[in-house]
Formats: structure tokens, C-alpha cells, sequence
């Protein structure tokens, strides 16, 4: 494998107390979940290994041996943000009401697409106040309560460990965003694999003002009623 270096330029990060009954991560989407995205400085899942030694006695034969015993890894969601107790539905306050609650979050590294990861976790509440003239942050862990699951890849290779199946998509109906079918199915990753993967468009018919599909890019493309496909919204 090369090099590959990644940023998160377009994340994506939401909380609910509602279970979204989210089963394969690479279809999940931040429309489930209570968006908290623009409040969001820095978010990951920290995974904390599980090792052990197990000792066994010298013997006439050998010395002591400590031997590693290593048992599943737990995580927690932690992040970083902007505090907001100004607001009456901000973050500060939905953590502060909701400390210690079962919840579930949604961390997209890509907005909607691929990687993402959802989970359940007890939420605690942030700091809540501070240095005076400037701008006040907190940070927060979430304790995951079992193992996430993750889609990993882009929009053309991604796979959802712990439920998914990474399906190609063969279909496109028209939204503000649309979606690509079948459900679950991955974004072409730019408008040259779109055309290139021959995908339909429903309606077949020019879409209208606004209408597009998103892609693994971030970029955006609509169906004109003519192949190929086009660059940005319908017009």
C-alpha cells in the first residue's frame, strides 16, 4: 500500500437519546441524529487495549514467564467543542441534561459518506463557563457502552465492520440531496466514476431546479435528462 494521507474537512457529528436502530454504519446518516456538527473542534473514538499478564512460576526447568493475555478493546467517544450555554438547545445543555443517559451518536469523518462510525454511549456533561473574552471550549468522553460499528473506505470501497455490506450503487433518485439505491448503497466517489459505473437516473427526465446527488467528493452532480451526468444542481 502507498502512502495515504486523510483530513476531516466536511465531518459530521450527531447525538440522540432515541435508538435510530441503526444497524449497518454505511448507510446510517446524520438526518437520525440531533446534528451538533458546527459545534464540533475535534471528535475521535479512543480505543483503550485490554492486555493482561498471566504469570507462570519458575520450575526446576526454566525461570518465571510472564506471558500477555489480550482481551477486547472498549472504547469512548471523545471530543472537543465549542460551549453554547446561550443557547437553549445547544450542546452544553443537551450533555447537562442528559448526563449519565444511554445515547446514541453518529461521527461522520466525511459528512455522510465514508469512514463513519455509530454507537451507544453514556453521555457526561461538559465544563460550562470560564476565562472571561474568550471564546470558551470543553471537552468530553463518552464511555462507549459495546463496540461501535464503522464503515471504513470512500465512496467507492467501504465496508461496515459490524453489519455492513458495502453495496455499489445502480440507481439515483433525485432530492435535495438525493439518494442512491439500492438502500445502503455507496456514492460514486466523483462525477468520472459516476458516469462511468452507468447508474440511473429516477426520474429519467431532466431534474429540476436544485435537485442533485452527493458524491464521495463532496461534490455534487444532476441528471439533465441526457447522458453524462452533470457537475453541481440542476439549473
Amino acid at each position: 500500500m502507498s502512502k495515504h494521507v486523510f483530513k476531516i474537512e466536511n465531518g459530521a457529528f450527531g447525538l440522540t437519546i432515541t435508538d435510530p436502530e441503526v444497524t449497518d454504519a454505511c448507510s446510517a446518516t446524520i438526518a437520525d441524529f440531533d446534528a451538533y456538527t458546527c459545534q464540533i473542534t475535534n471528535g475521535a473514538l479512543t480505543a483503550s487495549p485490554n492486555v493482561t499478564q498471566e504469570t507462570v512460576p519458575a520450575t526446576w526447568c526454566d525461570p518465571e514467564e510472564n506471558t500477555p493475555q489480550v482481551g477486547a478493546t472498549s472504547y469512548s467517544l471523545e471530543i472537543s467543542y465549542l460551549q453554547d450555554p446561550d443557547l437553549v438547545d445547544g450542546l452544553s445543555r443537551f450533555l447537562f441534561e442528559h448526563d449519565a443517559d444511554l445515547a446514541w451518536f453518529f461521527m461522520g469523518l466525511s459528512g455522510d459518506n465514508p469512514p463513519k462510525a455509530v454507537g451507544q454511549v453514556r453521555l457526561t456533561s461538559g465544563q460550562i463557563g470560564g476565562e472571561g473574552r474568550v471564546t470558551l471550549t470543553a471537552d468530553a468522553t463518552f464511555p462507549c457502552d459495546g463496540k461501535p460499528i464503522v464503515c471504513f473506505g470512500d465512496a467507492d470501497e467501504s465496508d461496515s465492520v459490524g453489519g455492513g455490506t458495502g453495496l455499489d450503487a445502480t440507481g439515483a433518485t433525485a432530492g435535495n440531496p438525493g439518494a442512491f439505491t439500492p438502500t445502503g448503497a455507496d456514492p460514486p466517489a466523483n462525477l468520472a466514476a459516476l458516469n462511468a459505473a452507468g447508474i440511473t437516473a429516477s426520474p429519467s427526465s431532466a431534474w429540476s431546479t436544485g435537485q442533485h446527488v452527493l458524491l464521495g467528493d463532496s461534490s455534487h452532480a444532476h441528471w439533465d435528462g441526457t447522458a453524462p451526468w452533470v457537475t453541481g444542481n440542476a439549473p
